[in-house]
């Protein structure tokens, strides 16, 4: 398992612990930051997202190809509205935590969407934070096979081409000429809430600088006393990464300095 995977499956967890669904998507926060920042008003803002998110899947949809699906909390949230779901993912890891929540009847694909076959076509093609991971040109060509209708699409964008050199993540203005080059979509909606989910990394960081940071520094200390070698091993290994979780972050700052976040919303011509 990547790291990636096993922080997804631990804020899977948490999430479901504390407030039962288990997404692992940021929150979605139209009134800022909350007086309270606490891992219960992240599930709060996770399930805003879901609702925000749910509220723009087209009148008169009821297929749909969730891109990316995760841990399968949006598939599940989607279902219980009445849309049919097929759901792919890369991940076997992540695809085995959507299994096991989602209904027998919903499949769940092993692949990319790039190498994603099938003879079914969708009402629409839904990305919820997994847009930015498919090269541009790829998405739409695959998007003309599988999106009947629409494509529903709630991620960020690079602001600055040249601010990032790896990956495949473009920056919004790409993606509409791109859209508008392609032709076989046009955008119905887009919108900056760039804003409303930047509250994600101040709940994120306080509760690392708060919570976590501390409890880490009490258990080093305790495993320091009880294991001195297998300390010193650890804190030879991880003791930068450690020394970082109760130091004050930028995270929303930077966030903000490198990327959009959109909520868009496309129709086939």
């Amino acid at each position: 398992m990547s790291m990636k995977e096993l922080l997804l499956d631990l804020e899977a967890t948490l999430t479901e612990a504390v407030c039962g669904h288990g997404y692992a998507h940021y929150g979605y926060w139209p009134d800022g930051a909350p007086e309270v920042l606490s891992l219960h008003a992240l599930c709060a803002a996770q399930q805003a997202y879901f609702d925000l998110l749910a509220a723009h899947v087209p009148h008169g949809t009821r297929t749909i190809l969730d891109v990316g699906s995760g841990t399968g909390a949006n598939a599940l949230g989607l279902t219980q509205l009445g849309f049919e779901l097929e759901c792919l993912c890369p991940s076997e890891h992540l695809n085995s935590l959507a299994r096991g929540k989602l209904p027998a009847s919903v499949q769940v694909h092993d692949c990319t969407f790039e190498s994603f076959g099938s003879d079914r076509s969708f009402d629409v093609c839904l990305f919820a934070e997994s847009f930015h991971y498919i090269v541009l040109a790829e998405a739409l060509a695959q998007l003309a096979r599988y999106a009947k209708k629409h494509v529903l699409i709630f991620d960020y964008f690079r602001r600055d081409a040249e601010a990032e050199k790896s990956g495949t993540r473009g920056t919004h203005a790409e993606f509409q000429r791109a859209v508008e080059a392609h032709g076989v979509f046009e955008i119905v909606s887009d919108e900056d809430l760039t804003q409303a989910v930047l509250p994600t990394f101040v709940v994120l960081d306080h509760l690392r600088t708060e919570h976590l940071g501390p409890f880490t520094a009490s258990a080093r200390m305790t495993l320091a006393r009880a294991y001195p070698l297998r300390s010193r091993l650890m804190e030879l290994m991880f003791s930068r990464k450690l020394d970082r979780l109760d130091r004050p972050g930028r995270r929303a700052e930077r966030f903000a300095e490198k990327f959009d976040y959109r909520l868009i919303l496309m129709r086939r011509r």
